[in-house]
């Protein structure tokens, strides 16, 4: 008895008018990539990126009023987007802090102050006390597809400099 005889007549049908090969994926041909090449290839497309931002990227400090005698302390991370030194951060790690700080890329710490914030966006605009910063250029958000890959770099949990 052959395989498909035990199928209801229903999907033998189906089997029949579409082929065999409905079940199978046909075989790569030769101007396909591997599997290993297009991993690769996303692979440098990130460390591209990577390398491109890093340069722009900076951990927060920020400290709290302090709460029952104790000073609050916390940390995100950001990137500069003007020369001048204007960085986009989280509106939950900037606001509220009574002093804030940058660790650049280059390891100096510099004060900074908070512009203001949008804690509905969660994002807020910080400017430090430095220039001729390496910044990450805003790209243009309405040509973003649903589904396209997003790659985050930053410095999560103190880990400073870090993708």
């Amino acid at each position: 008895m052959a395989p498909f005889d035990r199928l209801p007549l229903s999907a033998r049908a189906v089997l029949d008018h579409s082929g065999a090969d409905a079940l199978h994926p046909p075989p790569r041909s030769p101007e396909h990539e591997s599997d290993a090449e297009l991993l690769d290839a996303y692979s440098r497309a990130v460390s591209g990126a990577v390398a491109r931002v890093r340069p722009s990227v900076v951990h927060i400090g920020v400290e709290r009023p302090a709460r029952r005698g104790r000073a609050q302390s916390g940390s995100g991370s950001g990137f500069i987007i003007t020369p001048d030194g204007y960085l986009i951060t989280n509106s939950h790690v900037a606001a509220g802090a009574v002093a804030l700080h940058a660790t650049l890329p280059d390891g100096r710490v510099v004060a900074g102050e908070l512009v203001g914030d949008d804690p509905d966006s969660d994002l807020a605009l910080v400017k430090v006390g430095a220039d001729n910063l390496a910044y990450a250029r805003l790209g243009d958000s309405s040509r973003i597809r649903v589904g396209q890959i997003a790659i985050a770099i930053g410095s999560p949990y103190g880990f400073q400099h870090t993708v």
